[in-house]
């Protein structure tokens, strides 16, 4: 068991790269829980209101790649589960492509 407080540990993984948290609020939310859970068996996932931000509950506190946040989450059903698994920054984002005729990075 893994002996780091949360708002630490998160903080650490925040500042491995200047695009992590955009990465982590852009569609990676759900694979951010998946991070924390790794770390924390305990942790839980929940689903905001507007069923688009998941964030990780993990001592009776609320958790994303900004640290501790407050607001009001739901536990996630089946059907928001596959939702938010199937959720991805790279998918619906982009930091850089490949050209579709040479496979060179464009931007």
């Amino acid at each position: 068991m893994v002996d780091i407080k949360p708002n630490d540990f998160i903080k650490t993984i925040r500042e491995t790269d200047a695009y992590i948290q955009k990465i982590y609020l852009n569609g990676g939310c759900y694979s951010f829980h998946k991070v924390l859970k790794s770390i924390y068996p305990n942790a839980m996932p929940r689903i905001n209101q507007s069923k688009d931000h998941v964030v990780t509950v993990i001592d009776d506190k609320f958790y994303d790649i900004t640290g501790q946040v407050e607001g009001e989450y739901t536990p996630l059903t089946k059907e928001e589960l596959l939702m938010c698994d199937k959720w991805s920054f790279s998918r619906n984002y982009w930091l850089y492509r490949e050209c579709p005729n040479c496979e060179e990075l464009i931007g």
